[in-house]
């Protein structure tokens, strides 16, 4: 009983905080900032739609330039995400998972194509892939916030690949995976997640074998095999951003109400992995109410 009290009153908060940010944020916002270097890509569907404007409010309020918008689709319509990315005056471009799935067909990869025909969540990698071997590449989810901007590698040199990755609070893996590539190694290693990447560069020409992953990987339609198979990619190619900088935490799901990482000047962002129907909204909400206080100094590369 008290659970679902509990439940109840979070969910309203939520609502409540959604509420007001979209009455709030009714107008169209002026492009009155410079356009980036940075090219941003987001998977979205439906659900993802919803949350857009709050993701996107929270870059042009907290980041010194605008990045260019590349947004992919999971299947769901085209005219679905053009109305949900009406307010926005940057420049974008809307593609489906197919595009891009058409790009790796034309370099015979046929492996990665038939995991994202089964498995939905292999198709943000799909695309986040196909994407970042034509120019360097920053992708979050459409639960990330931003309160500044994250500091971003290197470009790779020619015929390279460099990554950066952000981090988990478990260990969110495909177990079997695992145990058939006996690589138990990495629940030892700090857990990795895929809601925030960095890539430049091709994997299939610095992973060896990555094909064959792939051969492996497509029979498994389950959650996390695609996020095992970034874990994999990141403990060669990359690094991650610290905790400290891309917060992943269930430890405040409840309390407290009033964040203090929005103000800290540390945290750059946060994934709201178990708390995209409260804490997002409240986040989100406080942006635009705030909005340039929450931002930390500009981002340099490292």
């Amino acid at each position: 009983m008290d659970s679902m009290i509990v439940y109840k009153f979070y969910s309203l908060l939520g609502r409540c905080c959604r509420a007001t940010f979209t009455v709030l944020t009714r107008k169209k916002i002026a492009a009155d900032k410079p356009i980036a270097d940075t090219d941003l890509l987001l998977f979205c569907g439906y659900k993802g739609a919803k949350m857009l404007k709050a993701v996107l409010l929270s870059i042009y309020y907290n980041w010194e330039k605008i990045p260019r918008l590349t947004l992919v689709s999971d299947g769901t319509p085209k005219e679905v995400l053009e109305k949900a990315l009406q307010f926005w005056p940057f420049p974008y471009q809307i593609k489906s998972w197919e595009d891009c799935a058409a790009w790796h067909l034309a370099k015979d990869r046929h492996s990665i194509v038939d995991f994202a025909r089964i498995n939905p969540y292999a198709r943000k990698m799909l695309s986040v892939l196909a994407e970042a071997e034509a120019r360097p590449l920053f992708y979050c989810d459409t639960d990330v916030l931003w309160f500044g901007e994250p500091q971003l590698p290197a470009p790779a040199p020619d015929n390279g690949c460099t990554m950066r990755i952000s981090r988990d609070n478990k260990h969110c893996y495909h177990l079997p995976a695992i145990r058939y590539l006996n690589r138990y190694d990495l629940m030892e290693k700090p857990a990795i997640n895929c809601g925030v990447v960095y890539l430049s560069g091709s994997v299939y020409d610095n992973y060896p074998g990555f094909e064959e992953l792939m051969q492996f990987m497509r029979i498994f339609n389950e959650p996390f095999s695609e996020q095992t198979t970034f874990a994999l990619l990141a403990d060669r190619l990359g690094d991650t951003w610290t905790p400290e900088e891309i917060i992943l935490s269930t430890a405040d799901i409840h309390w407290p109400l009033l964040p203090r990482y929005l103000f800290s000047g540390k945290q750059v962002a946060r994934h709201h992995v178990a708390t995209k129907h409260s804490w997002f909204w409240r986040d989100a909400l406080f942006i635009i109410l705030f909005k340039h206080k929450t931002r930390r100094l500009p981002a340099i590369q490292s």
